[in-house]
């Protein structure tokens, strides 16, 4: 039996114009399945790298629903399952295909959504959250005397990883682009703000730790890569989980550009990391949903610290379910803060 939706598809990649309504309906959910009818998705910058074809994971797979995460209602559940049944209010990861009004998917990435939180903080959730969590303390090895630059730490995910922080106990430096996102920094618990639209970065972040810092987390890329591994301590790690100042904010993929922040790109020497005693890694959100444990283990501990009050609701702003092009021009802008969701 078949049920109507309506999915945002991407034919192939390209400029804002490639978003395309399609409304097949959609099957009964399989064993293991929930069919969720959503009422909120995420936005991420993995969703502006996925329609302009520069996302590795989404290489081959298009047309493809965009959207890694989604809050919403049960309408069916499929054979066998007990955990969930229709009208519970539940919220979820995916790899692709959260950009819809119904969807089956495993109960593995599915969780039952907080009394106190709305379809929006639902949806918006579980990517910044994860990713903070797995970069701190799996990737990161997060202690407690560590000091911690973060850079664009008014987005999602910066946002996310000073709140881990902060209930961590650790010092930590945000670094904003504009003066107008200070204050979310702030609010999200970082010790230090560097507002780069009026101080010089690297100076600035100098004067705040004299010795350099332990955990530097860059998803800046070209721009910024070369200073942050200049400014670690000795057994310092830099963490890189994105490389957002290679795009243009025109919504078209500006080959030269990209070709021009490739090749500014700083190439590490392993005798250097060795002789300077320094790690660098980089990760993906997306290749951990294979890792069904630990991404399970990660979303429960999660949870129980909001329940405990330690994780303060993020800004989110939302937008139409047919205006993604808004919510991409958005993100891509550099001047949104906190996070994005498509609400139906």
């Amino acid at each position: 039996m078949s049920h109507p939706r309506k999915r945002i598809i991407i034919d192939k990649p390209g400029s804002y114009g490639v978003f395309r309504y399609d409304e097949t309906p959609i099957d009964d959910p399989g064993p293991d399945e929930v069919q969720v009818e959503v009422k909120a998705c995420g936005i991420n910058f993995a969703d502006v790298s996925i329609r302009l074809g520069l996302y590795r994971a989404a290489k081959g797979a298009y047309p493809l629903c965009p959207g890694l995460e989604f809050a919403g209602i049960v309408r069916k559940a499929g054979p066998g399952i007990e955990a969930y049944k229709p009208g519970d209010k539940v919220f979820g990861a995916c790899r692709f295909g959260g950009c819809t009004t119904a969807i089956n998917t495993p109960t593995e990435h599915l969780w039952s959504l907080p009394e106190a939180w709305d379809f929006e903080r639902g949806a918006t959730f579980p990517v910044a959250y994860l990713t903070a969590y797995y970069a701190l303390h799996h990737v990161g090895h997060l202690k407690e005397s560590d000091c911690v630059l973060i850079h664009s730490a008014a987005g999602g995910v910066g946002i996310a990883l000073l709140h881990l922080l902060k209930l961590n106990g650790n010092m930590s430096v945000g670094v904003v682009g504009r003066s107008d996102k200070v204050d979310a920094a702030k609010e999200a618990g970082a010790t230090f703000v560097i507002d780069k639209g009026t101080q010089d970065l690297w100076e600035k972040a100098e004067a705040l730790s004299l010795e350099g810092y332990d955990l530097i987390l860059d998803a800046n890329g070209a721009s910024t890569l070369k200073g942050s591994y200049g400014h670690l301590r000795p057994a310092g790690r830099l963490l890189i989980y994105g490389f957002a100042s290679m795009f243009s904010h025109s919504g078209r993929k500006n080959t030269l550009k990209l070709l021009w922040y490739y090749l500014k790109t700083p190439r590490f020497n392993p005798f250097d990391l060795t002789g300077a005693n320094k790690t660098i890694s980089g990760f993906n959100l997306i290749y951990l949903f294979d890792k069904v444990d630990l991404f399970r283990s990660i979303m429960e501990t999660l949870l129980r610290w909001d329940a405990d009050g330690h994780l303060p609701l993020a800004p989110i702003t939302t937008f139409p379910f047919e205006d993604a092009v808004s919510a991409h021009k958005a993100i891509e802008s550099g001047r949104s803060v906190g996070k994005l969701a498509l609400v139906v």
